[in-house]
């Protein structure tokens, strides 16, 4: 059955995720950005294009603030490169990037459908299959990204997230979006690092809590601005980018649950 939604997925792409690729998501992405309000922090209207939970309209808002640099991203744990936080500034907004994962054969259907939609323009974006470490993070990095700033990292690990932040220091992105385990709430927890996180999803609550995360974002230069719906990832902006952003507490936070 695995087997075959992934053939699915991967040569009928062109229906089954039409509605994200093609005039409806283009429409929607559209009308999103006419429905802006510029002067305030955040709109109400909401976007899930790629994403179920807030992300695709979160990042249009944080950019429209902060500016889109050089529209560079980095996307580790990127799944397919559909199911992704980047997905929509691929697809819809010209954004250039790198996707990483562990996994090869869904890396791989994310790469035929990138192919077959970009055609020449395909060498926009780079695919590697890699298992992340915190021991191999800033050299998989270094080998794999342009020399220009990068403005979007996303992290999606299962677990894992805070570790492999912790250790990046060959790139400090305008906007970083990591996962937490919102379970824990406001408490200082961090678990404990595993080789399996990146391997699999499960209905395990995994990784650092929003408390932690925020402050190792504050040791790296970043202010927390934003959460999904549900709380389980966080939004985070370089201080030098934050403009007229205003920081969110892990109260106000919590408050998405």
């Amino acid at each position: 059955m695995k087997l075959l939604k992934h053939l699915i997925k991967k040569y009928l792409w062109k229906w089954v995720f039409y509605r994200k690729i093609f005039n409806p998501g283009i429409s929607q992405n559209r009308d999103f950005a006419a429905s802006l309000d510029r002067s305030a922090l955040f709109s109400k209207e909401k976007l899930n294009i790629f994403t179920t939970a807030d992300e695709d309209g979160i990042l249009l808002n944080i950019f429209e603030k902060t500016g889109s640099g050089s529209k560079l991203f980095v996307d580790i744990g990127s799944n397919d490169c559909i199911n992704s936080n980047c997905a929509n500034l691929a697809f819809h907004h010209a954004w250039t990037g790198i996707f990483i994962d562990g996994n090869k054969n869904i890396l791989e259907r994310g790469r035929y459908i990138y192919r077959k939609y970009f055609k020449d323009n395909f060498n926009r974006f780079g695919f590697v299959h890699a298992i992340v470490t915190p021991g191999n993070v800033d050299d998989l990095l270094k080998k794999n990204i342009p020399g220009k700033e990068i403005c979007l990292l996303s992290i999606d690990l299962d677990g894992n997230d805070y570790f492999i932040w912790e250790k990046i220091s060959v790139i400090k992105p305008r906007v970083v979006v990591t996962e937490v385990q919102v379970e824990k709430g406001s408490i200082d927890f961090i678990p404990s690092y595993s080789n399996e996180f990146e391997l699999y999803e499960d209905d395990i609550p995994k990784g650092a809590s929003p408390l932690s995360m925020k402050k190792l974002a504050e040791t790296k230069g970043y202010k927390l601005v934003a959460v999904n719906k549900g709380c389980y990832n966080l939004f985070f902006v370089r201080k030098d980018c934050m403009h007229d952003l205003s920081e969110l507490t892990i109260e106000d936070a919590l408050k998405n649950l």
